[in-house]
């Protein structure tokens, strides 16, 4: 049994060995004639498992936006679930073998190998989970960078800057992530001679950012119609202005409704705190007359 565990212990320290040597940077090597450096060795192999496991996830859309969101290649991402995959299955056989030894308790080979395999699934998928958590955080972040945005937008287009000008002054009034990512944007539709809402909607649908989509459609609605941009302007930013309003309010109310459980507790131990005495000298046998 011993012996098993040893062997599958190998296993996965090779396996770690395999990650490790893909994720050392190295210098730059002369590559000889006829060899091709990039996929022969341990190192080749562990690049070319962590491009397979990259052309996976690029079927998946909503995982490619979330790595862009918090700003993590795809490749990133699929090494760190092989390490993921890895380790899960490492800790178990660890934690296995202290017990073996420490306790002195023989588990039986399968037990240890399948859960080995459910940790090493739970390190491949826990990646996806925090990637998930992360982006949904920074789509946050951006959503309040975005209107803060569109409120300087609104500020000078009533001073009566140009429609389009303002767009981009408004977007180089800071370098937080999200005017960043704005800035760059229009810096590209403007570099391919394109309408800027081209490049927000490029922005939007590649880190899936709905709450833009309401404004880059009315924007483009006004520059393709004719109609007044100023006024599709002002009036998107009176629209997310009270919708934050709204959600704000929406979460005072809901904060107040659960405050109101624990009061009504407290109110009620108060009441039993300040009555419990006279109660109890009221139900007290020995204060009540017996004899007239």
């Amino acid at each position: 049994m011993t012996s098993q565990v040893l062997a599958m212990g190998a296993v996965v320290g090779l396996g770690i060995m395999l990650i490790g040597l893909g994720l050392r940077r190295r210098p730059p090597q002369l590559t000889l004639p006829g060899l091709d450096a990039s996929g022969s060795g341990m190192r080749g192999a562990t690049r070319r498992a962590a491009g397979r496991v990259e052309r996976d996830l690029q079927r998946k859309q909503q995982l490619g936006q979330d790595a862009a969101m918090v700003g993590r290649t795809l490749e990133i991402h699929a090494l760190t679930k092989l390490g993921g995959l890895v380790a899960g299955a490492v800790l178990i056989i660890v934690v296995s073998v202290m017990f073996t030894v420490a306790m002195g308790v023989s588990i039986p080979p399968m037990l240890i190998v399948a859960c080995a395999a459910g940790g090493a699934l739970l390190g491949w998928w826990l990646p996806d989970s925090m990637l998930k958590t992360d982006a949904e955080k920074e789509r946050e972040r951006f959503k309040q960078s975005s209107e803060a945005w569109l409120e300087l937008v609104a500020q000078l287009v009533t001073a009566g800057s140009d429609e389009h000008a303002a767009l981009n002054a408004a977007a180089r009034c800071s370098n937080q992530p999200a005017f960043t990512a704005i800035r760059d944007a229009l810096a590209e539709s403007s570099a391919l001679g394109e309408p800027p809402w081209d490049g927000l909607r490029r922005l939007s649908e590649s880190r899936r950012l709905r709450f833009m989509e309401p404004f880059i459609a009315a924007l483009e609605l006004a520059g393709t119609t004719g109609a007044g941009s100023r006024q599709a302007i002002l009036s998107q930013v009176e629209a997310a202005r009270n919708k934050s309003l709204a959600e704000a309010d929406a979460e005072a109310a809901s904060a107040s409704e659960k405050m109101g459980a624990p009061l009504a507790l407290i109110g009620g131990a108060f009441m039993v705190l300040m009555g419990y005495p006279p109660l109890a000298g009221i139900l007290n046998s020995d204060s009540i007359p017996t004899g007239f």
